[in-house]
């Protein structure tokens, strides 16, 4: 004998795996059957009352006439003649809250018992598995099992519903409690959720309390005010309670509070903010009318507006922008005029400054050309040339820069370059006259190549000597090679050697190559002049280089 969820008593028999609402003819004693035999010719002379009830447990509805109970809706459950009398009963429904209700409706009176095995797999059997495992999961939900119950706990509690028994058919105890370990960690997270939400609401309710309340407060002041002092007038409204410690509603009135005093610092700035944006539009307005430059000062500018400008609302003196505040605004924007205007004149300098230092370096590479042209020596002077440099187009540029700006730059170009050649003049003479014979030998039919070559083979006796004539020899600095530059030095001492035989030779430079190729007359201006590195002085003894060359020049005319 067992109790449905309900209070309904029912009979289930372990061997044939049946149970029945009526009780069984072996559970009877013979007094008790005799009355039950009389009963039942009562009620079924008496029309019975069939009612759909609700199992809670489940969520569905079984019909029941008091003596018989199925889970099957019967055939003649929606019609009003369901009795082959047609006699009129009266039906119960019974609502999830266990009211009873009845209608006018004719409900026959058919005793049908589901007390047969087949009756019971109807109302239990399953499609699948998965449809067990969410029916025993509604088990477990309806049941109330808890997310740390344990599951010899849980059996207790379910193991007398049907449906429990109609899983064990299905799902293996492996599988079960499988599904009571997901169906507890689910559960576990929703009870989480919900008391969450249960907490942001009971809080959300008591600030909604705190700013209902507490700005009507006389004397209340976010930035002053205690708890102490306003708990008792909070305390009249239910949502005071809806937070249960006195400690969180403490703290949840001091983070109100600081939300509060924080709200109303950036209103102030807000405000703050927009004076000044809307005081700066009129400054931007009177600069570009011209009353306002970058040497006004703030006296003079308010002396300068008419009354009817000086009353515009953005110009006002108020509770978000005071005098001072008017004045340093007025200095910083001056202030920003002034370095927009420095940025500007730097900018045009610098830009002047780079055309001008683009320019010089366009007349240097106009010099570099000419002296690979053979139109500037390293002796050469500023007044020999100055024609020939002004008729470059590079020329008008740097002289718009400054006057002296061209000669000033080619003196510089000149200056370093007869300073490498002379350098380098000086280890290469060591070659051309080395000791104790004369070995390299230059005359006008001697080429250049041939030139070079001796100078390598002279050079190969030392390491050192090799290594430097490489270095002359392949340097990119010199508009024209040292090497080359001696060369044609030898080579016109050679030649002059040859026209004038042992006459004197007339003053010359002593660089071989002359300007425009020909030797350029003296003139009045080079008389008494200072003589500078690399000029020869007329009727000077030549070096013993030039000289050798000359002696040799003369011995092979006649064999010419």
């Amino acid at each position: 004998e067992h109790e449905s969820p309900d209070g309904i008593k029912y009979y289930y028999n372990a061997i044939l795996k049946e149970s029945t609402y009526d009780k069984p003819e072996c559970l009877q004693n013979p007094s008790s059957s005799s009355e039950n035999n009389n009963k039942e010719e009562f009620q079924s002379e008496k029309e019975r009352t069939w009612s759909e009830i609700l199992d809670p447990s489940t969520g569905n509805y079984y019909y029941s006439d008091g003596v018989t109970t199925t889970w099957d809706k019967p055939d003649w459950w929606d019609k009003e003649d369901h009795r082959g009398g047609g006699g009129n009963t009266k039906r119960k429904h019974t609502t999830p809250n266990g009211h009873e209700e009845y209608d006018s409706s004719s409900t026959p009176r058919k005793k049908r018992k589901s007390t047969s095995k087949e009756d019971s797999h109807e109302s239990t059997d399953f499609q699948n598995k998965a449809e067990a495992i969410a029916a025993f999961k509604g088990l477990l939900l309806v049941k109330g099992i808890s997310p740390i119950m344990k599951w010899n706990d849980s059996v207790k509690i379910c193991s007398s519903d049907m449906r429990w028994k109609a899983c064990e058919k299905v799902l293996a105890i492996g599988e079960r409690k499988q599904a009571l370990a997901e169906y507890q960690t689910k559960r576990a997270n929703e009870l989480r959720d919900l008391e969450r939400q249960e907490r942001m609401r009971a809080k959300d309710a008591y600030l909604q309390l705190l700013a209902s309340k507490l700005p009507k407060l006389p004397g209340f002041s976010p930035v002053s005010s205690e708890y102490a002092s306003v708990r008792d007038s909070l305390s009249s409204d239910d949502r005071f309670y809806a937070v249960d410690s006195e400690d969180k509603r403490a703290r949840l009135f001091h983070e109100y509070c600081e939300e509060v005093r924080k709200s109303d610092e950036r209103k102030i700035r807000n405000e703050q903010r927009d004076a000044k944006n809307s005081f700066l539009t009129f400054l931007k307005e009177r600069e570009e009318a011209g009353d306002l430059t970058i040497a006004s000062t703030w006296n003079l500018f308010l002396a300068s507006l008419d009354e009817s400008i000086r009353s515009d609302a953005r110009c006002r003196v108020s509770a978000a922008m005071s005098d001072e505040d008017q004045e340093l605004y007025f200095a910083d924007y001056v202030l920003e005029l002034q370095a927009a205007e420095d940025d500007r004149r730097n900018r045009i300098r610098d830009a002047r400054r780079r055309a001008e230092k683009a320019q010089r370096e366009e007349f240097r590479d106009a010099l570099r050309r000419m002296a690979s042209e053979g139109l500037i020596l390293p002796s050469s002077r500023w007044r020999n040339v100055e024609d020939t440099v002004a008729a470059d187009k590079s020329h008008d540029p740097v002289q718009a820069q400054d006057r002296d700006t061209p000669r000033s730059l080619f003196e510089d170009f000149v200056g370093e370059w007869s300073a490498i050649f002379h350098k380098d003049r000086l280890f290469l003479s060591q070659l051309v006259d080395a000791l104790p014979k004369k070995k390299i030998i230059v005359t006008e039919k001697t080429s250049h190549d041939d030139f070079v070559k001796d100078l390598l083979d002279e050079a190969s006796h030392s390491t050192e000597e090799l290594r430097n004539l490489k270095r002359i020899m392949n340097s990119t600095s010199d508009p024209v090679s040292s090497v080359r530059l001696y060369y044609d030095e030898l080579v016109m001492s050679a030649r002059d050697a040859s026209e004038q035989g042992n006459r004197p030779r007339s003053k010359r430079r002593g660089f071989g190559r002359r300007v425009g190729g020909s030797a350029s007359p003296v003139s009045s201006e080079d008389e008494g002049e200072i003589l500078e590195d690399g000029e020869v002085e007329d009727n000077a003894p030549t070096s013993g280089k030039d000289q050798t060359v000359q002696e040799e020049s003369a011995a092979q005319t006649p064999q010419e």
